[in-house]
């Protein structure tokens, strides 16, 4: 199996790499919409919230692999997060890089969450319920596969996985994603 970049580097090159799509809204043009005093992760929902369905959709649905969702984020066009920012409360500079951090685990969540129901039928009900599971001892092994490649993460989310009923390595690298982005999102609160 060809040797495949760390889970952290992939993030943050597709929503931070690509032509500033990901970029937040304390670097909007004046004239844009105030600062609001928001939580980095409101402020993450409101953009996942305000991008058009279709596009929220096509991400959802970019494919079950890191680099697909990857892709999907890079190629999309700088003019729908710009419209979504303008509707939404821009981040201070003391809240950016949490708001950064928030935007990437809203993303993945939503991917993640959307791949697992698609390919293997399991819903974000189902995800919440066997997380709860989880001891933390578990949660703290696959916090640290944020820095591993997917390959290394797998063996941290197998009983978790088997609690889903999932087995393949897809389906694992799916579910280290989710759960490394609902292990970044609850840090930020």
């Amino acid at each position: 199996m060809p040797h495949r970049p760390a889970l952290a580097i992939v993030l943050a090159t597709a929503l931070f790499g690509a032509g500033g799509v990901a970029a937040l809204p304390s670097q909007r043009p004046v004239g844009m919409a105030p600062i609001l005093t928001s939580s980095p992760l409101a402020l993450a929902r409101c953009l996942w919230a305000a991008l058009p369905a279709t596009t929220r959709a096509r991400l959802v649905a970019s494919g079950p692999s890191i680099d697909d969702i990857g892709k999907a984020i890079s190629n999309m066009n700088p003019a729908l997060m710009q419209l979504a920012q303008s509707q939404c409360p821009r981040a201070t500079n003391q809240t950016e890089s949490a708001a950064k951090d928030a935007w990437a685990g809203t993303v993945m969540t939503n991917w993640a969450e959307g791949e697992l129901n698609a390919r293997y039928h399991v819903t974000p009900t189902a995800l919440g319920q066997a997380w709860s599971r989880v001891p933390p001892a578990t949660r703290r092994r696959i916090a640290a596969g944020f820095d591993e490649t997917p390959e290394a993460v797998r063996g941290n989310v197998g009983a978790f996985a088997a609690d889903l009923g999932l087995a393949d390595p897809p389906a694992l690298d799916l579910l280290s994603a989710w759960a490394i982005a609902q292990l970044k999102l609850a840090a930020l609160n």
